[in-house]
């Protein structure tokens, strides 16, 4: 496996100001073209902060949700308006419309797409189909800049909270946000899983400028993103997925089973809200609109299945059957945040009886796959991890030829 000049492809992607709908940045070395197309939220709506919410489908009122600090959520300009990356072959005449594309969804909690650059690089090289990074809501090009300023401070707030293990600089914005309010785990899943939904859309009624309205839309979701990946086959709303594959790398164990208290992730009492409402005091903490999201809308009963509780474990068992020629999960052997067992659990059921077809391999670390071998290293890695080339050894390789092997299978010909 040849890797190009990562270093450089990553100084790119921070030049943000150069982004733009039809001026790509060229690689030609690599003989890629790096569009960024613009896209403007309209689910915004379902976020925190408003006087008052409303289910149009079911005609339904709800009361306001506000929030502390300013802007509220719903109105953070950066995360309603953004661009997303977008990988393919390098070209010097009119755009080539392809027939395949795979979207490339990402974990809890990053700041860039600087990790996932090599990934998109080689899914590309190896399949020939172009690869999208879509930014999930409030995260990397995504977040509100003075988060970034205030970052200092609040971290020194959330270490002098008593028994708050695992607090961080790294961790401590999107762990005040999750403590003071856990529902913005899920309505912040739901406006990513609409985004890409109308982001797709945009592909089947012929209006984007790179995919043919028959594109196959195939996904890779790793962590977070694996959530909000699974959840759109699922649903497969409108039809949009009907013959997608999906790879969900290090992701969708139920959530009661997950370990997200990492420097890296979230600190102890964050994870502990999140525990609470959305697992151990759900029918005390849930609010009407939220149980209502989770009772009545299709994206909103996946996402409460993946809790792990039982009225709902039939029914994704069943999906998932119909789904298992089509899903591929990889799991990290080390991993301690979405362990295999937790992994297979959620995506082969307790009777492993699925046919989804879950793989272990020696990956690394959750929060640094492929960088860091084991914990022991963890805090060194966080340091050295953009610049160890080691890290493209076999493990990585070994990654992306499964991972392609699983999404072009059914794919008579490479666009």
């Amino acid at each position: 496996m040849q890797h190009p000049d990562y270093h450089e492809i990553r100084k790119q992607f921070r030049r943000r100001e150069e982004w733009t709908d039809s001026t790509p940045l060229v690689f030609a070395k690599e003989g890629v073209d790096l569009f960024y197309p613009e896209h403007c939220s309209e689910n915004a709506g379902y976020l925190l902060g408003r006087p008052e919410y409303r289910c149009e489908e079911h005609g339904l009122e709800f009361p306001g949700e506000p929030t502390s600090g300013e802007p509220i959520d719903y109105l953070i300009e950066e995360n309603n308006r953004f661009r997303y990356p977008l990988l393919r072959e390098h070209g010097t005449g009119p755009l080539q419309r392809h027939h395949h594309v795979v979207i490339l969804l990402h974990g809890l909690n990053e700041r860039s797409f600087t990790k996932y650059i090599p990934w998109a690089l080689q899914i590309w090289s190896l399949t020939g189909f172009p690869v999208i990074l879509f930014p999930l809501t409030f995260h990397i090009n995504r977040v509100r800049r003075e988060w970034a300023r205030e970052q200092h401070a609040i971290f020194c707030r959330r270490s002098a909270l008593p028994g708050n293990e695992h607090a961080h600089r790294y961790n401590a914005v999107i762990s005040e946000r999750l403590w003071t309010h856990p529902e913005r785990f899920i309505w912040g899943a739901i406006q990513s899983y609409w985004d890409i939904m109308d982001m797709v859309r945009k592909i089947r009624e012929d209006r984007h400028p790179h995919f043919t309205p028959d594109a196959r839309v195939d996904l890779l979701g790793f962590s977070a993103g694996g959530y909000v990946a699974l959840t759109l086959l699922l649903e497969n709303h409108r039809d949009y997925f009907r013959s997608s594959r999906g790879v969900m790398f290090a992701s969708c164990a139920a959530v009661r089973d997950v370990n997200l208290a990492s420097p890296l992730i979230l600190d102890h009492l964050a994870e502990m809200a999140l525990m609470k409402l959305h697992v151990k005091y759900r029918e005390k903490l849930m609010n009407s609109r939220l149980k209502h999201w989770f009772e009545e809308h299709g994206e909103g009963r996946w996402l409460n299945a993946f809790c792990g509780l039982m009225p709902n474990r039939t029914l994704l068992d069943q999906r998932l059957g119909e789904l298992a020629p089509r899903l591929l999960g990889i799991a990290g052997m080390e991993d301690q945040v979405m362990t295999p067992g937790a992994m297979m659990n959620a995506l082969q059921g307790i009777r492993r009886d699925t046919g989804v077809r879950v793989l272990e391999l020696p990956l690394g670390i959750h929060e640094n796959p492929f960088a860091c071998p084991d914990y022991a290293q963890q805090e060194r890695s966080m340091i050295t991890e953009f610049l160890n080339e080691e890290r493209f050894g076999k493990a990585f390789e070994q990654f992306i030829q499964t991972a392609c092997a699983h999404l072009t299978t059914g794919t008579h010909s490479l666009d």
